[in-house]
């Protein structure tokens, strides 16, 4: 199976929000940028790498990238970084809008009553019968709401339209971390993107 970044609490909420890294974005030899000729390794150079993503509500697929998309490696550096920050409980709240908008991603830290009411709120749809959730109010610190949606318009015509098919769920700390980790394990498997550099 494919490595990918997989974003999911797991058995609790069957909703999952997929990202896979395939390759760095490279000009043709006929169609190079000129600045991309000069650029010594160690300068300042915008790089680009290519990706798909789904989103899935357990088996069923709700959406599957049309392409490959791209983004800007200092954008999913900095995804990365927020990430862990967040499942470490440096930050509350993550807002990820890359310069290219073909998804959007926001996660929240739940506050103690934020946390009781969605809990509560799940068991009265369950006629009242307690659940594993539950479990999740001991520590409420540790729970954070997602919301991803993909702009559909940009991904089918190159149109940013930022509206398209998104999920919300909820996760906990060490689903962020996870993330995370395998965000940064796809982007390491990528190897550099100067060929010189992967030769030594």
């Amino acid at each position: 199976m494919t490595p990918m970044a997989v974003l999911t609490s797991d058995e609790h909420y069957p909703c999952v929000f997929e990202l896979k890294l395939s390759e760095w974005e490279r000009y043709a030899a006929d169609g190079e940028r000129a600045d991309a000729k000069i650029a010594e390794l160690g300068e300042s150079y915008t790089l680009w790498v290519k990706y798909r993503m789904a989103l899935r509500v357990g088996d069923y697929p709700l959406y599957r990238s049309y392409k490959d998309t791209t983004l800007v490696l200092e954008d999913l550096k900095r995804l990365i970084d927020e990430l862990r920050h967040l499942a470490n409980g440096d930050k509350s709240r993550l807002a990820f809008d890359p310069i290219e908008p073909d998804f959007g991603l926001i996660i929240r830290n739940l506050t103690e009553s934020d946390a009781s009411v969605e809990i509560s709120s799940a068991a009265a749809v369950r006629a009242g019968t307690p659940t594993g959730a539950a479990d999740q109010s001991a520590d409420p610190s540790c729970l954070f709401d997602v919301n991803v949606w993909i702009d559909h318009s940009n991904q089918v015509d190159r149109f940013y339209g930022g509206y398209g098919p998104g999920l919300y769920f909820t996760v906990e700390s060490p689903h962020i971390e996870r993330f995370a980790g395998q965000l940064q394990e796809e982007l390491d498997g990528l190897g550099s993107y100067y060929p010189e550099t992967n030769s030594k």
